[in-house]
């Protein structure tokens, strides 16, 4: 049986990608984790818990990264869309302009697995 991936864009495998996440559940509750990022696209991102945690589809999350060869810190915005055990993936596609992304794309690649 074959797949097809319908994505617009395709997803790239950053070599230790360290992130922080901070999720929020309604109303002002807050949790922390860290994680590694297995892959990212220009729409999402998605990541390899330290640990487990407690979220829900569409909980919002910031994820802060540090560029792996500039070292530029970046912050980004999302929705959980899918958390499976340690692993969750978080839309981000219509909150950031794509060309706010190029940067992270571009280091991405460069330092691709």
């Amino acid at each position: 049986m074959t797949t097809t991936d319908n994505r617009l864009h395709p997803r790239i495998e950053p070599a230790e990608l360290i992130a922080q996440i901070k999720i929020t559940h309604p109303p002002a509750e807050e949790t922390c984790s860290n994680g590694t990022v297995i892959d990212i696209s220009y729409s999402g991102i998605k990541i390899k818990l330290s640990s487990p945690i407690e979220a829900d589809k569409n909980d919002k999350i910031t994820i802060e990264l540090q560029l792996p060869k500039s070292g530029i810190p970046v912050t980004i915005h999302g929705t959980i869309k899918h958390r499976l055990d340690n692993e969750c993936g978080i839309y981000f596609g219509d909150l950031h302009p794509e060309a706010t992304v190029d940067d992270l794309m571009f280091e991405c690649v460069m330092h691709s697995k």
